[in-house]
């Protein structure tokens, strides 16, 4: 399995490097400080009696040949000097960039984007509204992870072509090999019909090998499942334009001793300032699984957002998701949102009081109609003098029919902080009483240092006052 990463590794740097003199990168200076710079970024957190978290990420930029080499070591380790600090997850990543084309070979562990990821874990995601459609493709992840395997990964992008009666096109092309050496392949091509508009079409798709499954309990639906193959075929199309733009995805898996379905979304968005209107929905069957494996259930899901951008970054929106187990059954699940953003104060604002933001959330679960679960979440901020502070709210209650509701918690918090040159000063204080009478006070505190080199933050708190105190350090450095 080694001799295959090595041998795709060297080929893919073969076929990238291969492109370079075709894209007029070739460097045209000899000076060292023109030709290269480097950025060392060590981010990480501790925490008391929990785990060290530790992410050392280094870049060397080739200016003229727009080339940027980067490797990368997170480490997650139970926190010292207690026991368990050997036994800790460090995982090595390293990639090249070409950055005009956004090219890329990289081995490590990797989150996903785009088409890839909409259709993976579908239901745990939010809605793929037109913002959320974007091209595959894939980077090193920042979080370390005992679960994920490294995996290798080529991603190849053209640069702009002028094609006659259509205008600037690019192509790109994308292939991923697991732990297992299992592929998963995409390509596509986008086009920029008018200065302010474009199309792009793409494919995708891949084959895995899945374990065996057995039912957690006794007395499950799901059945016990053999060693099988599992296939994805995906494809989406989309449109943007400052007015109006719409997008589109499909995906079909075929699933040996399971069966084959279908997923599929739609998105469009009407307006873009000051007024913006979003809508989406999407479906998928009950033997649909995703690009990892894994099966996702049917469902239905549809949502409207409403938005108005104003001046000094103020924004008004109100959205609304509703969820069923398919198309045409009742609706169990959904949620709205109000939510307002004050217009930033001017730069030399002498208001002792001035507005941030406001919002508004319901929900409600209704998956058991004899126990239907209804939650509201409020927030307010604003600024008194040179402190910010928000307030928060939320009350949870059970709707048993018959007009009858059960109380079941409700909690009030409030937030505070204070800058003073370099130091930024916080802390929060929130109550929560639930239905057996019993009650909670959280609070903690918190110093962060800032300056040009990064932040230091020290933070130390409670979720059940006076006992179970917390502490936790966390950093950022770049230079």
């Amino acid at each position: 399995m080694a001799r295959k990463f090595y041998f795709f590794i060297w080929l893919s740097l073969t076929v990238l490097l291969l492109l370079c003199p075709a894209l007029d990168i070739l460097p045209l200076g000899f000076g060292i400080p023109e030709l290269f710079s480097t950025d060392l970024l060590w981010t990480g957190s501790w925490t008391y009696e929990e785990n060290m978290i530790n992410r050392g990420d280094i870049r060397l930029r080739v200016h003229k040949p727009a080339l940027t080499l980067r490797a990368q070591v997170t480490d997650k380790r139970p926190a010292p000097p207690w026991d368990g600090f050997d036994q800790g997850n460090t995982a090595f990543s390293g990639g090249l960039y070409h950055n005009t084309t956004g090219s890329r070979i990289l081995w490590g562990i990797l989150d996903e984007g785009g088409l890839q990821a909409r259709i993976k874990n579908v239901w745990n995601r939010g809605m793929p509204f037109t913002e959320q459609h974007r091209s595959v493709i894939s980077d090193l992840m920042t979080e370390p992870s005992s679960t994920k395997e490294p995996g290798a990964y080529l991603w190849l992008g053209s640069p702009w072509m002028k094609v006659p009666w259509i205008g600037p096109v690019r192509g790109f092309s994308s292939i991923r090999l697991d732990a297992e050496n299992q592929a998963a392949f995409d390509g596509g091509f986008e086009a920029r019909l008018m200065k302010k508009s474009s199309l792009g079409m793409e494919g995708y798709y891949t084959r895995n090998h899945l374990p065996p499954k057995n039912p957690s309990v006794w007395f499950s639906e799901a059945p016990p499942l053999p060693e099988r193959d599992s296939e994805v075929l995906a494809g989406t199309i989309f449109f943007t334009h400052p007015v109006f733009a719409a997008a589109a995805d499909i995906a079909w898996s075929q699933t040996f001793a399971y069966g084959k379905d279908l997923y599929g979304n739609l998105a469009f968005r009407i307006g873009d300032r000051p007024w913006r209107l979003s809508l989406a929905a999407d479906a998928a069957g009950s033997r649909y699984v995703g690009s990892d494996g894994g099966a996702t259930g049917a469902g239905f899901r549809a949502a409207a957002r409403l938005e108005r951008r104003g001046k000094r970054s103020s924004l008004f929106r109100v959205s609304s998701t509703v969820r069923t187990a398919g198309i045409g059954d009742r609706f169990y699940r959904g949620s709205a949102l109000f939510y307002y953003h004050f217009p930033t104060a001017p730069a030399k604002s002498v208001h002792l009081f001035w507005p941030s933001r406001v919002s508004l959330t319901l929900n409600r679960d209704a998956s058991d109609p004899e126990k239907t679960a209804d939650s509201i979440d409020t927030l307010a901020g604003f600024r008194l003098w040179k402190i910010p502070l928000v307030f928060q709210g939320g009350l949870e209650g059970i709707y048993t029919g018959k007009y009858e509701y059960e109380f079941e918690s409700a909690k009030i918090s409030a937030d505070a902080s204070y800058t003073l040159k370099f130091l930024q000063f916080g802390t929060k204080l929130g109550y929560k009483i639930k239905k057996s009478g019993e009650s909670q006070v959280e609070t903690n505190a918190s110093i962060t240092a800032r300056g040009k080199w990064g932040r230091f933050t020290v933070k130390t708190g409670t979720a059940d006052f006076p006992k179970d105190w917390d502490l936790s350090v966390s950093w950022r450095t770049q230079l």
